[in-house]
């Protein structure tokens, strides 16, 4: 059985429903393991030699000690503390990051920010299409896709 049921998300089709209910994908995410394809979850890059001091300048979290490779969940929020977006934030490499988003225009907000900065970055939307993996079987497919290590 394929895709029953989507929504739209971020100006895309979102698949939302595979089993015959949502009560029964639920409980088969609960139990088992599902791919999702989530690329409506866009990413903005955030490059140059001031990245770091703009996604730090969005973020209460503190992101010092980030290593490359490393992800951490950060708030993004505006000058009232209002929460803007809760992505995934990727450091690529010293002056490179992701910022794996939800439906709202982070990329125009860290462009402003930027901007009135005067933050020498580029920011951008790579092409990138990511896949969730979840559930308690999760980690037992994806080791067997890509072995043990991942354990």
């Amino acid at each position: 059985m394929g895709v029953s049921g989507f929504s739209i998300v971020n100006h895309m089709l979102l698949p939302k429903k595979f089993k015959s209910s949502v009560e029964e994908d639920y409980w088969h995410l609960r139990e088992h393991v599902q791919i999702w394809d989530v690329s409506c979850q866009r990413q903005v890059e955030i490059e140059g030699p001031d990245a770091q001091k703009l996604v730090q300048l969005m973020t209460p979290r503190n992101i010092a000690r980030t290593l490359i490779g490393d992800c951490l969940y950060i708030p993004l929020i505006d000058e009232n503390a209002g929460l803007i977006n809760d992505p995934v934030l990727l450091k690529l490499s010293k002056d490179k990051f992701w910022l794996s988003i939800a439906d709202s225009d982070v990329l125009l907000y860290a462009k402003g920010l930027a901007i009135g900065s005067r933050f020498d970055v580029k920011i951008s939307e790579p092409d990138v299409y990511p896949l969730a993996v979840q559930g308690p079987k999760a980690e037992n497919l994806l080791s067997e896709i890509f072995g043990s290590h991942l354990k």
